[in-house]
């Protein structure tokens, strides 16, 4: 199991469009005044501006996959069909995570509190989506690595709570990425406090 490796101050490049889809907004069925796209845009700059984005890997040696079992090298059991779909033919297993911080909730909770909710609805959005495109950093960086030693790394990524991936598994996450050190905690329901915060896996093979 190698050591967690950190990333800090990151600024994702994130699709824009993906933020108005978490918003409900379809180009091809609705339209927007160009007062309120220039407020959204508006928003998307501040919630940059506000996101403070640490992201975090480490790679861990994979022992079996009986699927849906997946077994870690320190014993650790990840459980999940698509999961073991995911990590056939690899070996080692890619372990991520990714924070945009407490000052964006802080964000968020302002404007609700100032009942300016359409304003903390797009913020909200915003985050989510950058924060997770943080992820394609890490991703990016770890394939150029592999790269040079014949290793590859899987195109897509698995989050807890993804299918028959159950979010109780982000306690093992939070252990193995020590989750703790970044400001983040996981509550009785496992999820992620700052609520910005993501985990993720991908796989890792022979190219």
């Amino acid at each position: 199991m190698t050591p967690v490796q950190v990333m800090r101050g990151l600024k994702p490049q994130y699709n824009k469009r993906l933020i108005y889809t978490r918003l409900g907004y379809d180009r091809e069925r609705t339209s927007l005044s160009p007062e309120l796209e220039q407020e959204v845009e508006r928003l998307l700059t501040l919630t940059e501006n506000t996101l403070n984005i640490t992201a975090a890997y480490r790679m861990v040696e994979i022992k079996r996959i009986d699927s849906p079992a997946i077994v870690l090298e320190d014993d650790t059991v990840l459980s999940g069909v698509r999961l073991a779909e995911l990590l056939d033919g690899c070996d080692q297993a890619l372990l991520m995570l990714a924070a945009g911080g407490s000052r964006i909730m802080d964000l968020i909770h302002r404007l609700q509190e100032e009942n300016r909710m359409s304003e903390a609805v797009v913020v909200d959005a915003a985050a989510s989506e950058i924060t997770d495109s943080a992820l394609d950093i890490v991703m990016a960086h770890v394939t150029t690595l592999l790269r040079s030693r014949g290793r590859a790394l899987t195109s897509m990524r698995f989050s807890p709570g993804y299918g028959d991936f159950e979010i109780t598994q982000q306690r093992d996450f939070y252990r193995l990425l020590n989750g703790e050190a970044f400001g983040i905690t996981l509550n009785e329901a496992c999820l992620l406090i700052p609520e910005k915060s993501v985990f993720a896996i991908a796989g890792i093979g022979k190219q």
